[in-house]
């Protein structure tokens, strides 16, 4: 798949230390805190990065970053793709066409979710790469994924596809640290996916394996720090070490209910 690259904003000024003519500037970044509907929305966002970086799932790159007006208040950047060069479907947006389902639509798949057509579409260009985030979604909880992604549906398998917005998963799958900790405790939780019934089940095994046999040391450096990611504490960061540890045994049972 071709290098998803991101947007430079502006190039400000040669870096005066440099030896190999750096030079610095700004990324267009999306800036995500915790508030009082995802009161771990910056912690679940870089912990869920962090998964999807060792996993190999297509996502965007994002980083923890302060302000200096408010430097006691951790953020997390989601770095802006460059799309300027490409023919990128934004299934974000709202689709307000109202279109009928296609013909010879695949039975028991959500056909009232927006770009529809357009999904279908996406499931046949890039049966990996909708197959491995689908297994990802289910393992950290994350019910929010309809419309979290981009894609070029014009070149075939050979285009860029990535997903966003993870800041609804994990220990933001619910308002509450505890109420997310609880849901992430029940075991056919997400009950549903976008791509449910359109994943294929060769590749979906593929990534199911490679969360199954990821090792407890991986796991645990993108879960646990040493100090508190906003209103995360060590406990809680250790609490969902253990619950994803857990969850990784109901894995196969939970995609092959969406097949």
């Amino acid at each position: 798949m071709p290098i998803l690259s991101y947007k430079i904003l502006e190039k400000t000024k040669p870096n005066e230390i440099s030896t190999t003519g750096a030079e610095e500037g700004v990324l267009s970044i999306l800036i995500k805190t915790d508030n009082e509907h995802y009161k771990a929305q910056v912690y679940s966002e870089l912990v869920a990065n962090r998964l999807a970086m060792f996993l190999g799932i297509p996502v965007a790159i994002g980083v923890p970053a302060k302000h200096s007006e408010t430097k006691d208040r951790l953020s997390f950047a989601s770095l802006m793709a460059f799309e300027e060069d490409s023919e990128i479907y934004d299934f974000t947006h709202t689709d307000y066409r109202s279109l009928e389902p296609p013909r010879n639509t695949p039975k028991g798949i959500l056909q009232g979710m927006d770009h529809l057509q357009e999904v279908i579409k996406l499931t046949k260009l890039y049966p990996l790469e909708i197959a491995f985030l689908t297994v990802f979604d289910f393992w950290v909880g994350n019910e929010d994924r309809p419309y979290n992604f981009k894609a070029e549906l014009s070149k075939g398998n050979r285009g860029i596809i990535f997903a966003l917005d993870h800041g609804s998963s994990l220990l933001a799958c619910k308002s509450t640290i505890d109420g997310s900790l609880e849901r992430l405790n029940q075991h056919n939780y997400p009950s549903f996916h976008p791509f449910q019934k359109m994943i294929h089940p060769l590749y979906a095994g593929e990534m199911i394996e490679r969360i199954v046999s990821m090792p407890d040391w991986a796991v645990e450096s993108a879960t646990i720090f040493d100090e508190a990611i906003g209103n995360v504490t060590p406990v809680d960061q250790y609490a969902l070490f253990e619950t994803l540890k857990v969850r990784r045994k109901y894995l196969r049972q939970q995609i092959q209910n969406i097949i």
